[in-house]
């Protein structure tokens, strides 16, 4: 990986922990609050934040096993490249399903394993949350994949294995 790659690297993980720790709740409670439920005061600390960081490790952790993977990798041919392009579908989709996991964890099933209601005198086990919210969250994840995830491969991706990352080449260029 050139130097330049590393510094691309970096700023793209400054954006992504940015976006997750900070500007991601700032956008829920100013701009989608009323797709969120009724009591953002439970939602944003005890829901959100907590799903979303930890998709945002699994991001990290995916994202730090795939420069390894390829700072490690001597490809001898270009099959041997192709073979990676599976891979890196199969880990941006499992990371998708994990932060759609998460969602559904951390608005439903752990209230319903506490046997608590998220908001008091509301009678449910689970945060009530509209059908346009869920689609917000479950969008929200994509967001956070394609920030936390693409992005910083299609970025740092070494030499031979930038044809692996989808639009590595329109954006970035050929050889």
């Amino acid at each position: 990986m050139l130097s330049k790659q590393y510094t691309y690297l970096g700023i793209s993980v400054l954006i992504g922990i940015l976006w997750v720790f900070i500007a991601q709740n700032w956008v829920f409670l100013n701009v989608f609050s009323a797709l969120l439920g009724q009591d953002l005061n439970v939602f944003l600390p005890q829901i959100s934040s907590p799903s979303f960081t930890a998709l945002w490790f699994c991001c990290i952790s995916a994202l730090g096993i795939w420069i390894g993977t390829n700072l490690n990798g001597k490809p001898r041919n270009a099959a041997e490249v192709r073979v990676m392009q599976p891979i890196w579908w199969l880990a941006a989709s499992v990371l998708v399903v994990l932060g759609w996991l998460y969602q559904f964890i951390f608005n439903v099933l752990i209230w319903q394993i506490q046997g608590t209601s998220p908001v008091e005198g509301s009678g449910v086990n689970y945060y009530d949350l509209p059908f346009a919210g869920w689609l917000l969250l479950l969008g929200s994840v994509m967001v956070n994949v394609l920030l936390l995830f693409w992005l910083p491969t299609l970025l740092a991706t070494g030499r031979t294995y930038r044809f692996v990352v989808p639009g590595a080449v329109r954006l970035l260029g050929g050889r």
